[in-house]
This record gives C-alpha cells, sequence and structure tokens, in this order.
C-alpha cells in the first residue's frame, strides 16, 4: 500500500504575521482587563472643583426677635421644676436654672433652597449621621434639616425614660421608652415634615426637615449663615423658624459670586 502525505508548505512571513496580530489582541485584553483597576473611578469630590467653577454661595444674617410671651428668648417651663434633678447636664446651647430654658436661634431655624432642578439630582448621603438630642427635657436642636435617605440617631442625654415617636405621613415611627445613653435610629426616605414628640413629657417636641437637595444650613450662635457650591441659576430660598416657614424669597446664585441675603424678623 501506498502512504500519501499532504505537505503545506507556509511562508515564514505569513506565520509572523499570524503571530503579531495573536499578540495585538493578547495585549488589548489585557489593558482592557486592567483598566478598571488601574484608573480610579471618579467620586463626588473628584468632580466637585470642576462643578464649583460654575458655582456660587448664599451668606448672610438671620435676626429674629424673641417671641412674645418669652423674656430674652427664656421659657418657662414647670415640668423642668419638676424633673429638676433628672435633667443632664446643659451644655452651650442650654441654659437650665429654676425651671427656665434658653435656646439659640441655631436650635430653632434654617434656611433652605427650593428648586425643582437641583431636586431632580442624586447626591449621596452623608456617612455621618446627625442627631436629635433628648436633653435637660427638650430636643436639640428644635429644627433638624436633612437629606432625603439620611438616618438620624435619637440619644437620651437624661437621667429618665423618654419616648420618641411621629404620627406624619412623612415617617410614622415610635421608637418605645429607652433610658440615659442609649439611642435609636430612624432612615427618612420620603421628602416632607416630620413633627416628633415624646410620649412621656408632652411638651416636647421638634420638626425634621427632610429635603431633597443638600443646600441648607442653620445659623450659627450669632445668626450666620452660609450656603455654599450652589449651581448658577435663580431659586426659592426658604426660612423656616421654630415651626413653620416664616419667609420665600427669589434669589439669583451667579458663578464665582457670594450673594448676601439677611432675614429680619
Amino acid at each position: 500500500m501506498e502512504s500519501r502525505f499532504l505537505i503545506m508548505y507556509i511562508s515564514p512571513d505569513i506565520i509572523t504575521v499570524q503571530m503579531n496580530t495573536i499578540a495585538r489582541i493578547s495585549a488589548i485584553w489585557a489593558l482592557l482587563w486592567l483598566l478598571p483597576w488601574a484608573a480610579p473611578s471618579l467620586t463626588a469630590q473628584q468632580i466637585e472643583p470642576a462643578s464649583a467653577a460654575a458655582s456660587g454661595d448664599i451668606h448672610g444674617k438671620i435676626s429674629i426677635a424673641a417671641t412674645a410671651g418669652s423674656k430674652s428668648g427664656h421659657m418657662h417651663d414647670p415640668l423642668l421644676e419638676r424633673y429638676g434633678a433628672h435633667h443632664a447636664m446643659p451644655d452651650d446651647t442650654l441654659n437650665v436654672s429654676a425651671g427656665s430654658v434658653q435656646t439659640r436661634l441655631s436650635d430653632k431655624t434654617v434656611v433652605y433652597l427650593e428648586s425643582r432642578e437641583l431636586n431632580e439630582k442624586h447626591y449621596p448621603v452623608p456617612a455621618k449621621r446627625p442627631l436629635l438630642d433628648q436633653r435637660g427635657l427638650q430636643f436639640h436642636p428644635q429644627v433638624l434639616p436633612i437629606l432625603l435617605g439620611t438616618t438620624v440617631e435619637f440619644p437620651n442625654r437624661d437621667n429618665l425614660f423618654h419616648n420618641v415617636f411621629s404620627y406624619s405621613k412623612t415617617k410614622p415611627f415610635d421608637l418605645g421608652r429607652y433610658p440615659k445613653d442609649d439611642s435609636r435610629s430612624v432612615t427618612f426616605d420620603k421628602p416632607g415634615i416630620v413633627r416628633v414628640y415624646c410620649d412621656i413629657h408632652s411638651h416636647m417636641n421638634a420638626t425634621i426637615i427632610v429635603l431633597e437637595n443638600p443646600y441648607f444650613a442653620a445659623p450659627d450662635g450669632n445668626g450666620t449663615y452660609a450656603i455654599q457650591n450652589i449651581p448658577e441659576g435663580t431659586y426659592t430660598i426658604v426660612l423656616w423658624y421654630d415651626r413653620d416657614v416664616v419667609e420665600r424669597r427669589v434669589v439669583q446664585v451667579r458663578s464665582g459670586q457670594s450673594t448676601e441675603l439677611n432675614f429680619t424678623r
């Protein structure tokens, strides 16, 4: 029997071209695999400097006269006389003596921006949880602005039990009774107003304002406030004091400028 063999001749040039092509394809796949590791993703902090160039600030001072029936911002509360031995020692935001309570403007005042354009954007929830303290038989602050999706801590600083709850449609909750140095938390996943109370001490109340954008601020002890890095545009700025809105204004934010806007009531 005869054995037949098919012998093919392949040019060395063809082999070289094929090997170079395979090498190029391998290099491209390796690059695509390494790219996500070599190039860090753009975080909000990295993008911020570019967007800040097209943004401005709003700053000013808030002056609100003492409410009727109070003297120098003091409020007489007979419950503080009754439970005087049980409340925690006050700090610089609260002055308790002989049944008298003094709260700062920063404890019950907020300014924030209303804007459909701002609300349509997505904002990261702050990692640090804000606090709504129970201290001196009061909530502190009495008005707390937060970004939608934020989790709030409710620590008890008093030497007695508190029971924090809300029947508000925005976020109904009941934390139950818990003692000093214990804390409960609530995540607010809908925008709106949340009225907060204590089931044990009926005089205690606070307001949480759940906002859809992070452009808000509480004034300092002198009434000075600032909202920074606002995208250029025209907005409504809202002044909230105590339990409700007290003023709205239209404000224009210009790129690279700081607009002064004072409130006097």
